[in-house]
């Protein structure tokens, strides 16, 4: 019965790739701001009657020419043997002196079965590991904390190391069903992780010492992701009347259902005690040293939605605040620049990207018509003016816009805040767009 079942309506494909990545050029490009390279000077002026005296005017040589101006001596920078300005402190971007190449592994399993009666069902897995990706970080920070003397001249190195690491692991199911020869639905489910101690390679962690102190779910991870997608195409007209299906016919409905669980945020503390790890390092966010329990997880919009201002101003998952779930980190102000030596604060107690943000659903649609105007002289027989309309979230779901507020998201995650876990921002509401096209 095995046998009879699976012949020549089971396909199994499997396969393993390793690919290498250059530095970004976008990211290389940053050492043109270095002293030597780059002169910036910045002058300002208030108000028309409170002229800068570092603002010089004066007439080119040719006053036809574009060129031939004075230099203005206020711009002029005088640079001492290290090749750094010797009237100022400046800030630099500095790479490892060999960095190894940034590679991923990545392997896939898929396998396909007829059911028949036209379904085709698709289970696959799909895995993959990062190394040496980028880890960016102020890189007085680090030498700070261990101890390594700073350059009383660099308040700033703006450092990219690629000493990062992630993974990714995915289980892929779908069916797809072919109804007639005018309509089809095909559904895909998404169960997956993805793991890294950064998600992008301008992005600051708060523990630069120590990649492995931000190793958590990837700010784009989705658990489990969800389509169905449907298309019809009817034909009324056959034989004899095509030429009435060109005119009556060319129908085409199309839409998508997009429904996910969402992205991950990080619950975060804010110094009240200013910069830490060094005066000049710019970090004031650390993770919490221990979650105490209670919270709840309802990842619905209302439950985002709770909070100041709406209903009884409480929060659905934090109604105590953020301060009686979460234990804040102790915190030590960084040494004032360009002393050395700041401490280290303690391992946090809650991983980064613990939390999960509200749920995504919406439904994309397209209906089109399509006016043959069957043979045209100089066009063949294809041509034909199409009328098109596509809706984006038909339905005009809300969607939160996801992510900590401390990372461009709209939940708000400060822990010392009375809003904490509340989403404040929404996504795109309903969007139409018409078209019309001749094509021949």
């Amino acid at each position: 019965m095995a046998e009879g079942f699976y012949h020549q309506k089971v396909v199994i494909r499997g396969g393993f790739g390793l690919n290498y990545n250059q530095n970004e050029i976008a990211i290389t490009g940053n050492v043109n701001g270095n002293p030597g390279l780059t002169v910036s000077p910045n002058f300002s002026m208030s108000l028309p009657t409170s002229p800068n005296p570092g603002i010089v005017y004066a007439i080119p040589s040719d006053p036809h020419s574009l060129f031939g101006y004075p230099p203005n001596p206020n711009t002029i920078v005088s640079f001492g043997s290290n090749g750094l300005p010797t009237s100022s402190q400046v800030g630099v971007t500095a790479f490892p002196t060999d960095m190894p190449t940034m590679y991923s592994q990545h392997w896939s399993l898929d396998t396909q079965t007829d059911l028949g009666a036209n379904f085709i069902l698709s289970v696959g897995y799909q895995g993959s590991v990062s190394r040496h990706i980028y880890f960016h970080y102020d890189g007085n920070a680090v030498a700070s904390v261990q101890n390594i003397p700073l350059n009383p001249q660099v308040n700033g190195v703006n450092y990219f190391d690629n000493n990062g690491y992630g993974n990714y692991n995915a289980m892929l199911a779908g069916l797809k069903h072919q109804f007639s020869h005018q309509f089809m639905l095909d559904a895909q489910l998404t169960w997956a992780k993805s793991m890294d101690t950064s998600s992008a390679p301008y992005s600051e962690q708060f523990y630069p010492y120590n990649p492995r102190l931000s190793y958590g779910r990837s700010d784009y991870n989705i658990t489990t992701q969800g389509k169905i997608f449907g298309m019809w195409q009817p034909v009324f007209f056959h034989g004899d009347h095509a030429w009435i299906e060109r005119l009556a016919g060319g129908w085409s409905l199309s839409g998508i259902l997009n429904l996910h669980t969402g992205f991950p945020w990080s619950p975060i503390y804010v110094s009240p005690v200013g910069s830490l790890y060094c005066s000049t390092c710019g970090y004031t966010q650390l993770l919490p040293a221990a979650y105490k329990g209670g919270a709840g997880h309802d990842t619905s919009n209302d439950a985002f939605k709770s909070g100041p201002g709406v209903g009884n101003g409480v929060n659905a998952n934090f109604p105590n605040g953020g301060l009686a779930y979460f234990t804040p980190p102790v915190l030590t102000a960084g040494p004032a620049f360009p002393a050395t030596g700041g401490t280290a604060p303690p391992s946090p107690g809650v991983a980064r990207n613990s939390l999960i943000g509200p749920g995504y659903r919406d439904v994309d649609a397209t209906v089109s018509k399509s006016f043959g105007l069957g043979r045209i002289k100089g066009m063949g027989e294809g041509s034909a003016i199409e009328v098109r309309a596509d809706a984006f979230n038909l339905f005009n779901n809300l969607n939160f816009k996801p992510g900590g507020a401390s990372n461009g998201g709209g939940i708000s995650d400060n822990i010392q805040s009375s809003n904490f876990g509340q989403d404040g921002t929404a996504l795109g509401s309903r969007t139409v767009t018409l078209q019309a096209r001749f094509h021949f």
